[in-house]
């Protein structure tokens, strides 16, 4: 297996997504961050991340086949302080940027997925060689594999392209895509579930919310 090979398979199963950045156009405002919830909070001791135009899930995920997300309306995520939180939807609820609020702008791209991916969901090529390497799908990646040099180019690539390393792509959170191998392992489990977002800015934690856009569950990340 190629570094390059690898790459292919990669961009084969990137996932379509919506980046959140402080900086785009006027109109394309996709969220706010901090500040008041559009959404009001079951109760006055959640945090509240940020309020998601839901505009944005039809117009970009829904539009390339991944029905993610509310169509319509704002979906507001808290936490709580026990590792948890609530994500709350108003269909009819108009967005807006509130004061004290941070105005987010959508930047609909790609989100290539980790090699946890590309080791399980990979095509025939991958099996072979991770069976030539004595290596099962499902255990991910680790200093145990013995062909690493064509994993650690793409670790490289990855890293690049994840916002959670802060290196050539920014942002401070994204709605869709692939969801990230944390140390409470449970990856694997939730690789067919739909990741509706996942916030960089401000961790730890890190923050995501998982559904079917009709219930939620909000997870925090700590390293």
């Amino acid at each position: 297996m190629t570094p390059d090979e690898l790459r292919d398979e990669g961009n084969r199963l990137a996932r379509p997504c919506v980046w959140l950045r402080a900086t785009g156009y006027k109109g394309d405002i996709g969220a706010s961050w901090g500040g008041p919830g559009i959404v009001p909070a079951p109760n006055k001791n959640l945090r509240h991340w940020l309020s998601i135009n839901c505009f944005w899930y039809e117009e970009v995920l829904h539009r390339y086949g991944h029905k993610i997300g509310p169509p319509a309306g704002v979906l507001s995520v808290y936490t709580d302080d026990d590792g948890g939180g609530v994500a709350v939807h108003d269909r009819k609820a108009k967005f807006s940027v509130k004061r004290g609020a941070t105005a987010l702008f959508a930047h609909p791209g790609r989100s290539m997925p980790p090699i946890e991916a590309v080791f399980l969901l990979g095509s025939p090529a991958i099996k072979t060689w991770l069976k030539a390497n004595k290596w099962k799908p499902e255990w991910g990646y680790n200093n145990n594999f013995k062909d690493k040099k064509p994993v650690e180019k793409y670790l490289r690539s990855y890293q690049e392209l994840c916002p959670l390393y802060g290196r050539s792509l920014t942002a401070h959170a994204v709605l869709g895509g692939w969801h990230f191998p944390w140390p409470d392992g449970d990856w694997v489990e939730l690789v067919e579930r739909p990741l509706l977002v996942w916030t960089f800015a401000d961790s730890e934690p890190w923050v995501e919310v998982w559904g079917d856009g009709k219930k939620f569950e909000v997870k925090q990340r700590v390293t």
